[in-house]
């Protein structure tokens, strides 16, 4: 819109500078040569952007880093870590010398900006001038009288108006133009991701078999170690499953390519026999339900920041009311001022302000208020609460999956707390991107390999 409004302003000039052009010649024909000294104006101007834009470019990734450090000044969450450690100032140099890093690389910039505009404003100040004289010259030999000065340097003023006006709306038009070539960009981006997606098919309504992973393989984009290796497993319909693992494992991996987040690069994962490319990604996505190690702080009203879970569901207050009995936090919101209608967050003036746990309980319920999920995906979803109410949520978590199972839907569970993967009918070890071990709590233990060992380590902590 913005092309569009500095191409309308532009035909307005060029009429005005019609008129302009017409006034002159009557006064003496080479007057009609003041345009052509606007021309370096004209095209330089608009090119006098580029060195801006250029400069902005290299300086973004800085200036991001910056504004990261001086948010985190603003935020309650860094505080007590910064005044501990004592950081907060070697901090704020460290802001302060990237800021100085962009301000330089821009201040360049804008000097090779100004440069080049500025030949082009003298090549127009001269033209200008130039006729100032040629008319004063005519008058003395009276061939112009007083009238026509003052009707030349009048003119020749209007003209610089209009070239001033016009480069600053090709500077917009330009500048529209750029945005537009990223967004076009983007849009090409994301339609060639898309094609990666281009299953057509419905998810079943149901599971009878379940979910298998045959020869599963990814590497992150941009790098060449692979995350998961030749992963083979069966998840049976209706069952309760954990996947455990170190850090880096690659268990919130796998639920980001099984959730389709991420494609594959070999391998497949079949839902009931129905290859998960095939599946329009969309329609997978509404059949799954959980909590994830980064979940959302939606600061809003309690209905909100839940039925958001399930947009649909968003003004059935009994949905709402039942996910969040089935996450936990029930009791949090009997507490609030307001109930569904309480505002959570600071960003409103009666806001309540929730600590890591009671977000994280909301975060839950709101992964809990789909009915019939397919796959409910629990990634990490107590890491804020305290032992004990962990375990009266997994008992919470064992009447939902118990609830959903019904349906053939799976409960697929990742934690690093194995007094918690217990409950599950089957337990997944992650070792290195691939599986290393696979049976029940008792099997794994039998076996005396790699789970029996970290089951052991946390097990000689509590002692």
């Amino acid at each position: 819109m913005r092309a569009v409004f500095a191409l309308t302003a532009t035909a307005s000039l060029v009429l005005s500078m019609g008129a302009a052009l017409w006034l002159l010649g009557a006064v003496h024909p080479l007057l009609l040569l003041i345009p052509f000294f606007a021309v370096p104006a004209a095209v330089l101007v608009p090119r006098s952007q580029r060195p801006i834009d250029v400069a902005a470019a290299a300086a973004s990734e800085r200036q991001r880093a910056a504004t990261q450090l001086h948010q985190m000044f603003l935020q309650p969450g860094p505080a007590m870590e910064l005044r501990i450690f004592d950081a907060a100032e070697r901090l704020d140099e460290r802001a302060d010398v990237l800021w100085r890093e962009v301000a330089d690389v821009q201040m360049r910039g804008a000097v090779k900006s100004a440069a080049i505009a500025s030949i082009g404003w003298m090549a127009l100040t001269v033209g200008y001038v130039a006729a100032l004289l040629f008319t004063a010259y005519l008058a003395t030999r009276g061939r112009a009288t007083a009238g026509d000065l003052v009707l030349v340097s009048q003119l020749a003023l209007q003209i610089r108006g209009s070239v001033s006006q016009t480069a600053a709306a090709a500077q917009q038009a330009a500048a529209a133009l750029r945005t537009t070539d990223r967004f076009l960009w983007l849009e090409d981006f994301a339609a060639e991701h898309s094609k990666r997606y281009a299953g057509t098919k419905l998810a079943p309504p149901t599971l009878s078999d379940g979910i298998r992973l045959e020869h599963l393989a990814f590497t992150y984009p941009g790098t060449e170690v692979p995350v998961l290796r030749d992963v083979n497993v069966h998840f049976p319909a209706g069952s309760t499953v954990a996947i455990v693992g170190d850090n880096g494992a690659g268990k919130t991996t796998l639920v980001k390519v099984l959730t389709g987040m991420y494609k594959p690069i070999d391998g497949r994962i079949l839902v009931d026999g129905i290859d998960l490319a095939e599946i329009d990604i969309r329609d997978w996505r509404r059949r799954l339900g959980g909590t994830f190690q980064d979940f959302m702080r939606l600061e809003s009203t309690v209905r909100n920041s839940v039925g958001v879970g399930d947009p649909a569901a968003l003004r059935e207050e009994s949905r709402i009311l039942r996910a969040i009995e089935r996450g936990g936090a029930d009791a949090l919101v009997r507490k609030l001022d307001g109930g569904l209608d309480a505002h959570v967050g600071k960003s409103y003036a009666d806001g309540a302000e929730l600590s890591g746990g009671q977000w994280q309980r909301l975060a839950i319920a709101r992964g809990m208020m789909a009915d019939q999920p397919l796959c409910l995906v629990l990634d990490e979803p107590t890491a804020a609460l305290d032992p004990a109410a962990e375990q009266a949520l997994y008992e919470q978590y064992r009447r939902a999956a118990r609830g959903i199972g019904e349906s053939g839907a799976i409960t697929l569970l990742i934690s690093h707390r194995f007094s918690s993967v217990r409950m599950a009918d089957l337990i997944v070890v992650l070792v290195d991107g691939t599986v290393a071990e696979l049976g029940a709590h008792v099997e794994l233990l039998a076996i005396d390999g790699h789970y029996a060992r970290m089951y052991r380590q946390q097990a000689a902590a509590y002692k």
